[in-house]
């Protein structure tokens, strides 16, 4: 099995059918990407990952509506906000984020939530 075929097989099912809402989902997300070393990148209804330093590949054969979309990334944006208050704006921003217990990973987030562009940057950083 080579690496791309394993990212697929790791992130479809939480995206296809999220357990919990969209509090569940980012919740799942930054657990799988601390778990098997993922980046994500998604913009413009797609989604791609990789493992680090692998090649990027598509993850969703349909995207995600808008809507639903934003929901995530104001969720990202309330969690940036909560560990530091006043860090991004609910339209956009980057920040760092720790994750996890009882060693966190450090997480940095890049967004932008406007009606004209949604885009969601996720990777673990210092690495």
């Amino acid at each position: 099995m080579n690496i791309t075929s394993h990212v697929s097989e790791i992130l479809r099912p939480v995206l296809a059918a999220p357990t919990g809402g969209v509090v569940g989902l980012v919740d799942d997300l930054l657990r799988l990407c601390r778990e098997h070393d993922l980046e994500l990148e998604w913009k413009a209804g797609s989604c791609r990952a990789r493992s680090r330093g692998g090649d990027w590949e598509e993850v969703m054969d349909e995207p995600l509506r808008v809507s639903v979309f934003r929901a995530i990334l104001a969720r990202f944006a309330s969690l940036c906000n909560e560990r530091n208050p006043n860090a991004v704006s609910p339209y956009g921003g980057q920040c760092e984020l720790s994750v996890g217990a009882p060693s966190p990973t450090r997480f940095r987030i890049s967004f932008t939530n406007t009606t004209s562009e949604q885009k969601l940057e996720l990777r673990i950083a210092g690495k």
